[in-house]
């Protein structure tokens, strides 16, 4: 997971706003960057169990006008967004279940 959120740090650097799409090991995440001018500090804001919602994008803008650039990570992958609570169990439990993944110093390198 780390490595997704250095990742998405990185491609947000290149943007000043909006949706930054990354690929890692085969999957595409989708999150949302903002940030007023470069070489503000970053705020990483991870969602809770339904994924990468409006609310993150919220107090990300947020959390912009208090002077950060600021990272929404997406740790489930593009598209995924559970809404029941079964599918929302299933997706953090696999975060939690492949720590190998989430370790992986090769993340990012396909």
């Amino acid at each position: 997971m780390k490595h997704l959120i250095i990742l998405f740090s990185f491609c947000a650097g290149l943007l000043q706003a909006g949706t930054v799409v990354t690929e890692v090991h085969g999957v595409s995440y989708e999150g949302f960057y903002t940030a007023e001018q470069e070489g503000l500090p970053l705020v990483v804001i991870l969602h809770d169990w339904d994924g990468l919602t409006s609310y993150e994008m919220k107090r990300a803008v947020m959390l912009r006008e208090q002077g950060y650039a600021v990272m929404a990570a997406d740790l489930f992958g593009q598209g995924v967004r559970p809404t029941e609570v079964a599918d929302k169990r299933q997706h953090t439990g696999e975060l939690y279940q492949n720590r190998e993944k989430n370790a992986d110093p090769d993340c990012g390198r396909d």
